[in-house]
């Protein structure tokens, strides 16, 4: 229950809006975490001002006094925070180049034969002409034929590796977990900064 003026607690109940969109904050997205946590801290607190609108007025010019400076803290934060998990930006890249040679050889042999016979009177050998024995008039051929064939070529690889994020020099969620310890100093010290705008701390 309220005793001078009127409390957080009672402010949130009827919709009061604190208008605490517009203060500088180094993130965005961190506006609405801390802003919770300076309504929640001084949740039961009465406001030091005879009127809400008073201290809502306090309030953000307080907060735009004092932020620059916090905001350049949570900045050093993430950036350490990036330092300890050794973050990774690297694109490396590889060519090669395969050279292909391939080669054939080939042989084959032919004979041809033609044997005329019209009398009896030639006997042939049968070493020389198989088994043919007589023949007036023959013609014999035999042919080698070689062939030898080559083909060259080269085939080009490429590969692109692309490394992002940490190299392993310390479990992430144990960062993390550090920064979000560090963070809620820094947002301690902004609440403590805000103490004067309340009756008291209870």
């Amino acid at each position: 229950m309220s005793k001078y003026t009127t409390t957080i607690k009672v402010l949130l109940d009827n919709n009061f809006d604190f208008q605490l969109d517009s203060y500088p904050i180094f993130d965005e997205d961190y506006r609405a975490v801390l802003n919770k946590n300076i309504l929640d801290y001084y949740y039961i607190n009465e406001i030091g001002f005879e009127t809400p609108a008073l201290f809502r007025h306090f309030l953000k010019n307080t907060l735009n006094i004092i932020m620059p400076k916090y905001n350049a803290i949570y900045n050093a934060q993430l950036t350490l925070l990036q330092n300890s998990l050794g973050n990774v930006d690297l694109t490396e890249t590889l060519e090669r180049s395969i050279e292909n040679e391939a080669s054939s050889e080939s042989e084959s042999t032919g004979t041809n034969k033609n044997l005329f016979q019209d009398t009896p009177q030639g006997e042939l050998a049968t070493t020389d002409i198989d088994a043919q024995k007589w023949a007036s008039n023959l013609t014999l051929n035999k042919n080698t034929v070689g062939d030898e064939t080559s083909s060259s070529g080269s085939t080009t690889e490429d590969y692109t590796k692309h490394l992002l994020g940490s190299n392993g020099k310390k479990y992430n969620i144990e960062i993390y977990s550090k920064m979000v310890d560090n963070f809620k100093s820094i947002d301690q010290m902004i609440i403590n900064e805000l103490a004067d705008l309340f009756m008291g701390v209870y």
